[in-house]
Order: C-alpha cells, then structure tokens, then sequence
C-alpha cells in the first residue's frame, strides 16, 4: 500500500488538486463582496480605494488597485503551479522534471509559510502539504 502512495504520479496529482483548490479559493476570496455586517473591514477597503499611490512609472494607483491585483497575480501563480504539477505528473521520472517539479515546489513552500504567517490556515495546509508531496515525488522519482 505504501508504495502505491509513493509513486510520483500519485504525488503529483494531489500536489496539483491541492494546489488547483487553492488557487480556487484564493480566486474566490478576491471577488467575493465584503458583508455588509462588517463595517470596519467596508472602511479599510474605502479608504484603500480612495487613497493613491504614487508608482515609479506610470499613473498612481490605489492601495485597493494593487491589492487586487495582487491577489490576482497570487492566483495566476497557483493555477500555473497546478497545472505544472498536472502536467508533470504524466511523466514524473524524466530528470528534466526533478528539477521544474523542485522549483514549483519550493514556490509552494514559500506561498505556505507567507499564508501561515499573514493570512489563515487553510492555504498553508494545502500549499505546504503540495510543496511535500512534490518534493517527495521528485525524490522517488530519482
């Protein structure tokens, strides 16, 4: 039974549902309406969406405009790093995947221990169980 587990396919297809569901959530969480209940989080986003921010380059922004398309840079990020995962999961012990396998992972890790320190649970759990379960398959695969 274990080895089943550890084969690297296997690995990567739940590092990359994980991943996938992330990105997902992640997507959902930044279209999603504040409720209107929560008064002091509808006075953060107003005052980040009336509060310009000179860039280097280009027109000022506003705090809301970069955070949002932050989040969205954040959720392009999981779904390549998803779909990587898919896509090397049908060839997983080719040595040129160790390595893009090893990086995609190392991403996950970073995203993992950012979520766990600025954000909630959730995310860290699915980002940092993908970047292991990558990093194990990469190793099987040797």
């Amino acid at each position: 039974m274990l080895g089943y587990m550890l084969k690297p396919t296997l690995l990567l297809r739940i590092a990359a549902v994980l991943t996938l569901l992330t990105a997902a959530g992640h997507t959902f969480g930044t279209f999603a309406p504040v409720p209107p209940e929560q008064t002091a989080v509808q006075n953060a986003v107003n005052v980040m969406q009336s509060t310009l921010v000179p860039m280097p380059v280009g027109k000022a922004q506003t705090f809301g405009d970069i955070f949002f398309g932050n989040n969205i840079l954040v959720s392009v990020f999981l779904l390549v790093a998803g779909l990587i995962l898919l896509m090397t999961a049908k060839t997983p012990s080719q040595g040129r995947h160790r390595g893009i396998i090893t990086v995609v992972a190392l991403g996950l890790a970073a995203v993992a221990i950012i979520s766990g320190r600025y954000f909630f649970p959730l995310p860290a759990i699915f980002t940092g169980l993908a970047a292991i379960f990558s990093l194990v398959s990469a190793k099987v695969a040797e």
